[in-house]
């Protein structure tokens, strides 16, 4: 309350009697927002529905959105709502809409040095969920800006649901890339991937790098079911998309969780890493580089490969066009230059056509990091997730490696 009498002191002060809205100084103009916010913030707090939440994985209304995160939501007001068809169209676009929220309402209303309120940072995300629609928020301008409704009735109906489980049609899958595909086979199951040779040059041309990377999502383990809350560490265990092996089988490639991905017990999706002893081996490694971002981990890919680390994907592109595949996107297809053929894979209920994760080796407590590839935006991002989320992987080779450390 203290707050909302001095916001109304000042715009007291500040504004004439008669004056209209549109005659206001911009400061008042401003003050007036943050005294509107703070109204419907206070008028909010015993409405559950109504509270800023981020998804948990697990949560049947939270584990098909898209998670928010610094960088992540990236849109323009030219694109077209994201979904399947406009009958059962999971996204809306909105680009323009000042509104309010913050992960913590103590500092929704921020007073500059200068005298002018600052409702958020720029570059912060905010999750706020309804009883019908989930809301992306980005801070803009010091100001929340909504950047995406995904309404819960369109991901939930049985329409969209079966309309997830239909098979497309993979022939065209590396269609694009100009260079030449090789080719190995797993030992451990036989089944053969499909990988390039990547080369990255320095902008001022001085430098080039290479290395060699699957051209596919690894699939490789036992398929369990969404779900399942007893594993068995002894056996590597992967989701399917929608719970049908032929995702897995047809170049989707398995969801694991983290610690499944990188061949750890099961307990250390729940704990730091550097807390426990089953996880003990991924924490010497981090401790033995000065970069995270290098970290080299085999976790479950084959002997003699590594699962791709943050610093080989900054040495792909920031243009996710150049990494997407030309199929299955269902907005801006990509032109799959790079032979990576990236997929929207979804989290393994929806998001096929929409998004794809995958996991990095690279440990928060028990969160973890994730390359994120979105339909909806030009460039790659890193976000994180709680670490008991499925998502892909990609692997590199190890030999003929000029970014290993």
């Amino acid at each position: 309350m203290k707050i909302f009498n001095a916001l109304r002191k000042r715009i007291t002060a500040s504004a004439q009697p008669c004056q209209s809205a549109s005659s206001l100084p911009r400061h008042s103009l401003r003050m007036l927002l943050a005294l509107s916010i703070l109204l419907a913030l206070l008028a909010a707090c015993g409405d559950e529905s109504s509270s800023s939440v981020s998804p948990e994985p697990g949560d049947d209304s939270s584990s098909s959105v898209i998670p928010a995160s610094s960088g992540d939501l990236q849109s323009s007001s030219s694109q077209k709502s994201s979904g399947k068809d406009k009958s059962s169209s999971s996204i809306e676009e909105k680009s323009s809409s000042s509104v309010s929220g913050k992960n913590s309402s103590s500092s929704v209303v921020e007073l500059s040095s200068s005298g002018e309120f600052h409702l958020c940072e720029n570059g912060d995300t905010l999750i706020s969920e309804g009883l019908k629609k989930i809301t992306y928020f980005e801070c803009v301008n010091n100001d929340w800006v909504v950047k995406y409704i995904i309404r819960k009735d369109s991901l939930d109906s049985l329409a969209a649901i079966e309309k997830n489980k239909e098979h497309p049609n993979m022939d065209s899958l590396f269609a694009g890339y100009k260079g030449e595909y090789f080719e190995f086979e797993d030992p451990r199951d036989n089944r053969k991937y499909k990988y390039v040779e990547f080369i990255w040059h320095s902008e001022d041309g001085k430098s080039r790098d290479t290395f060699y990377v699957m051209a596919e999502n690894l699939n490789y383990g036992k398929m369990v079911l969404g779900g399942t809350t007893k594993f068995d560490d002894k056996v590597t265990e992967k989701l399917c998309y929608v719970d049908d092996e032929w995702f897995c089988d047809n170049h989707f490639g398995g969801l694991y969780s983290w610690a499944e991905a990188m061949n750890l017990p099961k307990v250390c999706d729940s704990v730091a890493v550097d807390s426990n002893e089953a996880c003990k081996s991924f924490a010497d490694a981090v401790k033995k580089v000065s970069d995270p971002r290098v970290v080299r981990w085999q976790g479950i890919c084959p002997e003699g490969w590594h699962i791709m680390t943050q610093y080989e994907w900054q040495h792909t592109t920031d243009n996710s066009s150049y990494l997407r595949s030309k199929i299955l996107w269902e907005e801006n297809a990509g032109l799959n230059g790079s032979g990576m053929s990236i997929i929207p894979t979804g989290n393994g209920r929806v998001g096929i056509h929409e998004y794809t994760y995958m996991w990095l080796p690279a440990a928060e407590d028990i969160s973890a990091k994730s390359v994120s590839i979105l339909g909806v935006a030009s460039e790659q991002h890193t976000v994180t997730w709680s670490k008991v989320a499925f998502q892909s992987i990609r692997c590199v080779m190890d030999a003929n490696n000029t970014l290993i450390h």
